[in-house]
């Protein structure tokens, strides 16, 4: 007989009682399976947990926001970092830059190679050291280095260094957001169980599957026994949720039957069962934050059968595209130049119709280039943009 299931994550918790608070609101009081202390200490609890629910939420989100930004980031500073100590090794060699000024840079005077850069706190170690170094090394009257110069150097690794601040505080932000609730999930555990526990009294009159069938629409939730064969009077779908990239199972995906609105999550594992539903045709929804929600129409559910239905989701994307036209005086150009400010590879050049698309752009505001191709003397068009996750957003230049 398949037996009660408490909630045991944020989500889990969330859902509970979510259900009750929506399932109470649409419900006549005198029919409502809650006793009136009961009620009271609900509604002083419920709304101050949502908020902190939803602050978690937004928390997370602007978390991976910054994330992402750190890895285009990283990787250009990298990049800058490790090609002026390849500039300025190669001046070594020609007799430019003598190489008793290597130490200067926080290299041995014989070393020829360039820095390890294994992690982010050697690129931003090896980008002060080279920042030192080349300043030093200018005022006592050098040549600079000019590919990448100093200015380069210092911009790429000072955007690092932002973002990597940005995304700690994001991550300490989401740490705050959820400490706030630990202490909150005491009482949200003591209230569903005394919610369900109410609840099932109020249904139970010695038909258990008919009291399950009530108690399932105020959010009680009830799975098999371990080693149990699913009842199709119980259950009518089953499957299992997975990340398309990775194949895992995800945990807490809302799984929202349309027809009937009943809302269930996956486990731990990936897997969900939907409860009993009268045999007909019916749509299904799949949401869980940084995934792509999924609409899954045409699940047939017969009498006495399980219907299997496993489902993958798309994690959300976190860049997005900027396309457009170049024109001189309305006519198309061909061959200019657009790029993404701080981003050397994202860079395309126009068709003859004047037309470019530049993807896998950080979602945010970004500053999207054009250059008129030569021999022109037209200067160079630089627009803000500001670049939609999973989207594409048209900028045009007119020279």
């Amino acid at each position: 007989m398949p037996s009660r299931k408490l909630p045991n994550s944020n989500p889990k918790r969330y859902r509970a009682l979510r259900m009750i608070n929506d399932r109470k609101t649409v419900t006549p009081p005198a029919e409502v399976p809650l006793n009136s202390a009961t009620i009271m200490r609900f509604d002083l609890f419920f709304p101050t947990y949502k908020s902190k629910i939803l602050a978690i939420a937004a928390a997370l989100s602007a978390q991976g926001a910054a994330s992402a930004l750190v890895k285009t980031a990283k990787q250009l500073a990298g990049w800058v970092v490790d090609d002026f100590y390849e500039a300025l090794q190669r001046a070594v060699r020609r007799g430019v830059i003598d190489a008793a000024q290597r130490p200067l840079y926080s290299l041995d005077m014989n070393e020829t190679g360039t820095p390890k850069l294994s992690s982010e706190q050697d690129i931003l170690d090896w980008g002060e050291h080279a920042h030192d170094g080349e300043t030093a090394r200018v005022a006592g009257g050098g040549v600079p280095i000019t590919f990448p110069s100093l200015a380069e150097l210092d911009n790429a690794t000072a955007d690092f260094k932002t973002k990597n601040l940005n995304q700690a505080a994001a991550k300490t932000a989401y740490d705050n957001a959820q400490q706030a609730l630990v202490t909150d999930n005491t009482e949200a555990d003591k209230l569903v169980l005394k919610c369900w526990n109410e609840i099932e009294t109020n249904f139970d009159e010695g038909d258990k599957p008919s009291m399950r069938r009530q108690a399932r629409e105020w959010g009680v939730v009830y799975i098999p026994a371990k080693g149990e064969t699913l009842d199709p009077d119980e259950f009518s779908v089953k499957g299992k949720v997975t990340d398309l990239n990775t194949g895992n199972g995800i945990e807490d995906v809302e799984l929202k039957v349309v027809q009937t609105s009943e809302t269930i999550l996956s486990e731990s594992n990936g897997d969900y069962l939907i409860t009993y539903l009268l045999p007909g045709i019916y749509t299904l929804e799949a949401s869980k934050a940084g995934y792509t929600a999924q609409t899954l129409p045409g699940i047939v559910v017969t009498a006495g059968n399980i219907t299997g239905l496993d489902i993958e989701l798309t994690p959300v994307a976190v860049t997005g595209t900027v396309s457009g036209t170049v024109s001189l005086t309305g006519i198309p150009v061909s061959g200019a130049t657009v790029s993404i400010e701080g981003f050397p590879l994202l860079t395309a050049v126009t068709n003859p119709a004047g037309l470019y698309s530049i993807g896998n752009i950080p979602a945010g505001a970004q500053n999207v280039k054009a250059q008129m191709p030569p021999p022109s003397g037209a200067l160079p068009q630089v627009h803000p943009v500001t670049v939609v996750a999973g989207s594409e957003v048209t900028d045009d230049f007119n020279f």
